[in-house]
């Protein structure tokens, strides 16, 4: 692939960050998917920068934020940047994307004439290596842009990582919540419980309506729905949740109760709460 900026931000497990910037006039870069380092690839391998392009290393600014904690690390980071620029975030071996959510950053209302474009300024993919159990977020930019990532990646046993297939993503929710937890056919108000239990100042009846309604949504592909409806319930959650040991007590419980419809819940609650 060709480039004018390739920014590298590698990942350790401990929630170091490394940044490996390249700049040049249209150089080429590549993910190698299907092969082991040798000793002459780079520390940033499975990605390979091809010709004669400088490399420059450097620490990250204070904007970007780690948090580690048992088998997941939370990554956070804004960027500006100009267009036809790509970002690559390499995780640590055995760690893939589990949820991702961007943020905007408003506009400056000054000289806006009509509707403000709402093209897609750049594209996502999700590349893996199944050889070094190695994954990779990039980011394509084709404009510029400023803009923010949060990112929670989860370890994985070797046998369950994932081969890189077709790694453009055209909706987060393939890789936030997966489809294989849009099986579950509703929630019933039993499946509150844990959340009645642990935050007990809260509307389990809206909480019950507005997960089914986010989940109807996912089904039938109903993006701008499913958007409203995840915002809607998290602010439910965040106002019955003063304390944010309450909301990861949640995610672990439903995490680990082992059924599907509480699998489903917990992603949920994980991406709300990111």
């Amino acid at each position: 692939m060709l480039t004018k900026l390739l920014v590298i931000q590698k990942l350790s497990a401990d929630g170091t960050v490394e940044i490996f910037q390249a700049y040049s006039d249209n150089f080429q870069w590549t993910f190698e998917p299907k092969r082991i380092a040798t000793k002459t690839d780079k520390e940033y391998f499975p990605f390979t920068i091809i010709g004669n392009v400088k490399v420059a290393k450097r620490q990250p600014g204070p904007e970007t934020i780690t948090e580690v904690s048992e088998d997941t690390i939370k990554f956070c980071d804004d960027y500006s940047i100009p267009d036809g620029s790509v970002i690559a975030i390499l995780l640590p071996a055995n760690y893939i994307p589990d949820i991702i959510k961007f943020k905007d950053n408003p506009y400056i209302p000054v000289g806006l004439a009509g509707q403000v474009s709402t093209r897609p300024p750049g594209q996502l993919q999700v590349l893996y290596n199944k050889l070094e159990k190695k994954s990779a977020i990039v980011l394509h930019i084709h404009e510029k842009l400023l803009f923010g990532i949060k990112f929670i990646a989860k370890k994985i046993a070797d046998d369950d990582f994932p081969e890189n297939t077709n790694g453009m993503v055209d909706d987060l929710f393939d890789i936030s919540i997966s489809r294989e937890f849009l099986n579950v056919p509703a929630i019933k108000t039993e499946d509150l419980k844990i959340i009645n239990d642990t935050i007990n100042q809260i509307d389990l009846a809206d909480v019950n309506e507005t997960l089914n309604e986010i989940l109807e949504a996912l089904k039938s592909g109903n993006k701008d729905k499913a958007k409203s409806m995840l915002s809607k319930f998290g602010k439910l959650i965040m106002n019955g949740a003063s304390l944010g040991s309450n909301l990861t007590k949640l995610v672990d419980s439903y995490n680990d109760d082992g059924g599907a419809v509480h699998k489903f819940i917990g992603q949920v609650l994980k991406y709300v709460t990111v």
